[in-house]
């Protein structure tokens, strides 16, 4: 087989070679050619000419009888020979891009690759593919070069600039930067792990994509986190200084926060970590060794807060672990206090809240709830997944798995399953102290409640302050104290889903998928990045979100109204917004509309590219909740002598409410049965009802 043209014009040469040589009459049952001069060219090219492609050589049959002469030109011989390799290349071409792509979107091993394109090359229309894995996906051959050593590992620098080419989009005048770093560990056997530096580009027209600046691979965190982070700052300072140019238009940077566990945070910052006395990143407060562990109690008297400055002086000696700051002190206009928000995801979800479960399920003896009690819980949670929607990703588990629960469960659990199954279950007072943190996390995480961050960051003061004379002093560790300062995050970058750490989780997982086999695991990372880069049909480019919603699944069962006759769907997409019609399972056909209403929706009617949605909204609501805040507020007008709420709260007072809901003239009642085993419902399964009227108010 003929790979390219300049192996098709070399196999030519000799082929003349040997018919000036030997017999003439051995070449004809091998190839025709034809000649002509050059007067001729045009005339002979234009006359039709058929091509057959066989495994020994390229044979042209003409309708004219060729003339063969011995002393035939090279150049004329190949011209008509290229004009038909042009076409069969350009075909070639695409369905090699196509082959890429389509081995990079699923992770395609290369051992599978080479069987597959093995295969293909037995068919003719095949032949022009390469043999090789490597050749297709341009995998990279010599990238030893591009890997330094660093103690006592080594490290591959991919550069801030190339994430930021590929994925920032058109017509932005100023790209902001947020960068995650933390540790990965690859094996449970060995202390074999990545230290990846990520980024992404914030935006707020397309889906973030996570690309990597930098990762280090070692049997132990890098020993030096200024080594570690130094072609970083050092390309990072040049983007914010010079800008970036695309499409000729030079474009602003700025790194607009560094998101890390509290560990990685005190690696890279070269400050105490989350065990230490003086381990706090946001104020001065000092630790006390209570009962084998440090704790912060909390007192009434607030301990001054931290600033650039004072890190930059290092005022507290106590404070950092090293005679020399971060090099992240080096990066123009960054605050190495304000600058690295506290991830909810692992101080809230992964800190407090199981925490807060632990006690519930093993803790001392006078907060832990009866076996009996954890049985039934663990049913009620089971029980939930069939009415849970489908913007969740993970369902409920057992509480007898909560040491594997992940963030986004424990998340669930605060925000939407938990104040419903454990009403029945804890003690007011233990119920009251949970909701509070419950209602903070809401109003946090929510883009629509500002008005409502200092009521957040009271309820935050009051559970800290209430944790320890419910579960004792000595248990307020690193994680509890630091929810009194949770709040300056969203004063700084909004809702904190906005600068958490689980888009940078995510993509670990993805990252520790490019691995194949145990050995070289950085240099299989840095051929996966280079193979996605590679492919001309780039699927993994930023993924704009949806100018107008998509129907599908149409129908014709109806329900319709007077005078409103067009196409009819069962599903609705738009943004990151789904609604199902479904009668097996409802719990994706409840909306909350602007005004507060909910609604069922029944029917998608498409009417001259205008889309209508039939529903039946509830117009007598009870809320779920009364104290410490009416679970139906929508702004903080609607909350009244915010202090005197919180000073005449009795926590013993709260009223257990049932939710009763008219619809249609029949009365929906949702109540929590005592022995938490079910929920009893009347009429429709209203669970998720509820769950959005109480948490999707965002």
């Amino acid at each position: 087989m003929i790979k390219s043209q300049r192996s098709k014009r070399r196999k030519i040469r000799n082929d003349l070679t040997m018919f000036n040589n030997n017999n003439p009459s051995e070449m004809y049952s091998r190839i025709e050619l034809i000649t002509t001069t050059d007067d001729e060219l045009i005339t002979r090219n234009s006359l039709p000419c058929q091509s057959i492609q066989s495994n020994d050589a390229l044979v042209l049959e003409s309708e004219l009888e060729p003339v063969i002469s011995n002393c035939l030109p090279t150049s004329i011989v190949t011209v008509p020979i290229l004009t038909e390799i042009t076409d069969d290349q350009s075909e070639s071409d695409n369905i090699k891009d196509f082959i890429a792509s389509w081995a990079v979107q699923f992770k395609i091993p290369h051992t599978a690759l080479n069987g597959l394109l093995s295969g293909l090359k037995k068919h003719k229309c095949f032949q022009s593919l390469p043999l090789d894995a490597r050749t297709v996906l341009c995998t990279p051959t010599q990238i030893s070069k591009t890997i330094k050593t660093m103690k006592p590992g080594i490290y591959h620098h991919f550069g801030l600039i190339s994430g930021i080419k590929k994925y920032a989009l058109e017509n932005l005048s100023e790209l902001k930067i947020a960068v995650g770093i933390d540790g990965l560990p690859l094996s449970k056997s060995n202390g074999n792990q990545f230290w990846p530096i990520l980024a992404y580009i914030i935006s707020e027209f397309s889906t973030k994509k996570v690309f990597p600046i930098g990762i280090y691979y070692g049997q132990s965190k890098p020993e030096d986190s200024n080594e570690f982070l130094s072609e970083f700052v050092e390309e990072a300072n040049d983007l914010i200084t010079n800008g970036i140019s695309i499409n000729n238009v030079i474009i602003k940077v700025s790194i607009s926060f560094i998101c890390c566990d509290s560990p990685a945070r005190a690696f890279i910052l070269r400050v105490k970590t989350h065990s230490g006395f003086h381990s706090c990143t946001r104020c001065f407060i000092d630790g006390d060794y209570q009962k084998n562990r440090v704790c912060f109690p909390y007192s009434n008297r607030k301990s001054t807060l931290r600033d650039h400055n004072s890190y930059i002086n290092m005022v507290d000696d106590d404070y950092h672990t090293s005679e020399s700051p971060s090099v992240l002190a080096k990066l123009y206009d960054f605050d190495l206090v304000k600058s690295f928000p506290l991830d909810y995801m692992h101080v809230v979800c992964l800190g407090v809240m199981k925490k807060l479960l632990l006690l519930w399920k093993s803790g001392p003896l006078k907060i832990r709830l009866p076996s009996r009690d954890i049985r039934d819980l663990s049913k009620s949670l089971l029980a939930l997944n069939t009415d849970i929607s489908s913007d969740f990703v993970r369902k409920s588990r057992s509480l007898f798995e909560v040491g594997r629960w992940k963030a986004v469960e424990l998340r669930f659990f605060l925000l939407y399953s938990g104040p419903v199954v454990l009403k029945a279950k804890l003690n007011d007072e233990c119920y009251s102290h949970f909701m509070s943190l419950s209602i903070a996390m809401i109003i946090l995480l929510s883009p629509n409640h500002k008005s409502l961050v200092n009521y957040a960051r009271h309820l935050l003061d009051y559970f800290v302050k209430q944790f320890q004379n419910l579960y004792g002093e000595y248990l307020v560790s690193h994680n509890v104290h630091t929810l009194l300062h949770l709040c300056d995050d969203y004063d700084q970058f909004g809702p904190l889903d906005l600068c958490s750490a689980f888009i940078f989780e995510n993509h670990m997982k993805e990252l520790k998928s490019f691995l194949r086999k145990p050995e070289k695991p950085l240099e299989q990372v840095i051929n996966r990045y280079a193979e996605i880069n590679s492919i001309s049909v780039n699927t993994f480019k930023n993924i704009q979100l949806d100018v107008k919603p998509i129907l599908k699944r149409p129908h014709t069962n109806g329900p319709l109204i007077d005078n409103i006759f067009g196409v009819q769907y069962n599903s609705l997409f738009f943004n990151n917004m789904h609604i199902v019609i479904r009668k097996q399972k409802e719990s994706d056909s409840f909306i909350l509309t602007k005004d507060g209403e909910i609604v069922k929706c029944v029917n998608i009617i498409e009417i001259n590219n205008n889309i209508l949605i039939l529903g039946k909204n509830f117009y007598h609501v009870t809320p779920f909740f009364i104290e410490p805040i009416n679970s139906t507020i929508l702004d903080m007008h609607q909350v009244k002598n915010l202090s005197e709420i919180l000073n005449n709260w009795n926590i013993t007072d709260i009223k257990r409410k049932m939710m009763i809901f008219n619809h249609d003239k029949k009365i929906i009642a949702l109540s929590i049965i005592h022995s938490g085993e079910q929920f009893v419902s009347s009429g429709i399964i209203i669970f998720t009802i509820c769950m959005r009227y109480i948490i999707l108010l965002s």
